[in-house]
């Protein structure tokens, strides 16, 4: 994934979090991914794995298809 990708992703996912008013450890917890792994990828530290970003949205309830389609509405938004 390359940079810029990754920080889309990042910043979904952080805005995701503060839409369900959700701490990290909330997230850690219903998604049983580890809260540091979380920041990192949040803050786009790392590159995010597919099978780990769908535990993550669990969390939220919502598969990648969802999550992607969002972010490709926000994109599209913003051209």
């Amino acid at each position: 994934m390359n940079k810029k990708a990754r920080n889309i992703v990042a910043d979904s996912l952080r805005s995701l979090r503060a839409e369900f008013d959700y701490s990290i450890e909330t997230v850690a917890e219903k998604s049983n991914v580890n809260k540091d792994t979380i920041s990192r990828y949040e803050n786009a530290t790392v590159s995010q794995q597919v099978d780990v970003l769908e535990k993550i949205l669990r969390a939220y309830s919502m598969d990648l298809s969802i999550f992607f389609n969002k972010i490709y509405a926000n994109t599209q938004n913003k051209t």
